[in-house]
């Protein structure tokens, strides 16, 4: 097996996007935050990296990050083996390592292997569904309607991008709401669902080659129950379909059923399934 590292996003692509599209919905991770840093998008301070790994001519295994943020991982089915030099890698390349991100049974084997590699515990910090919709079935009888957001709405919508990550990601508030929402609003792709007055929001900025990835997907408590996200979210695929998208994907936290069940009822379908584990030093942990 051949480990490669690539000096840019652009020469990973090359290398990697036909082999990673050929399961793009489940790769949408990679993928669109790949493209995101080939097209000029700076994650934070420190450089980001890219890596294959390749048995002959074959494509076997892939890791992204983009510091601050975890490892991205891919590897192909059958192929866990694999595994085993990206932590070989890894460990030395990025000892530091704060966690990582990918489909289950890759990210469990990618725990284990650095655990024994390093002695680091690891403890999972989300569990993941990946969903696809190729046709929206939308809800009947919600009132409103979908509009993209306006300029004078930055504050309300950076306040409640902080009450999605919140809910999302709890103890790691975004440093920069606003910029997020201004970043979401470049893309014309951040919208709400309007019933006397902004209800629900939803978003797209992340995409591959044939999908468009929903999120940022938020409901204040006190506007919940009356299927605006449902509608919102429906709206915003059929403008992302309309547009020429061949589907849409996004991710939902396996640990909210309602969420789940709402996805679900609107046209998505599960994927697969991805985890997020966090890496504890000995040290953290004593």
């Amino acid at each position: 097996m051949k480990l490669t590292t690539y000096p840019s996003p652009k020469a990973f692509l090359e290398a990697t996007e036909e082999r990673l599209l050929v399961e793009e919905a489940k790769n949408n991770l990679i993928l669109g935050i790949a493209d995101r840093v080939r097209a000029g998008r700076s994650y934070g301070g420190d450089p980001p990296y890219f890596v294959s790994v390749e048995d002959g001519a074959d494509l076997v295994a892939a890791a992204i990050r983009t510091p601050p943020f975890p490892v991205i991982l891919h590897c192909e089915e059958g192929r866990l083996d694999t595994i085993v030099p990206l932590v070989e890698h890894l460990s030395k390349a990025d000892p530091e390592l704060p966690g990582l991100n990918g489909e289950a049974g890759v990210a469990a084997a990618f725990a284990e292997a650095w655990t024994e590699r390093t002695g680091s515990c690891l403890e999972v910090e989300r569990r993941m569904r990946i969903y696809a919709l190729y046709d929206v079935k939308p809800p009947s009888g919600v009132p409103g309607r979908m509009r993209s957001v306006a300029d004078e709405e930055l504050d309300l919508i950076a306040e409640w991008i902080v009450g999605f990550q919140t809910e999302a990601v709890p103890g790691d508030p975004p440093s920069d709401p606003k910029g997020i929402a201004r970043r979401f609003m470049e893309s014309g792709n951040l919208v709400v669902w309007d019933h006397d007055g902004p209800a629900s929001l939803a978003g797209s900025s992340r995409g591959t080659e044939n999908a468009a990835t929903i999120s940022a997907v938020y409901t204040p408590p006190e506007k919940r129950r009356n299927g605006y996200a449902s509608a919102c979210v429906a709206a915003l695929c059929e403008r992302l379909l309309g547009a020429g998208k061949a589907f849409c994907t996004l991710y939902a936290d396996l640990a909210n059923p309602t969420s789940n069940k709402i996805y679900q009822q609107i046209g998505f379908r599960p994927v697969s399934d991805s985890a997020q584990y966090r890496i504890v030093s000995p040290a953290d942990e004593a």
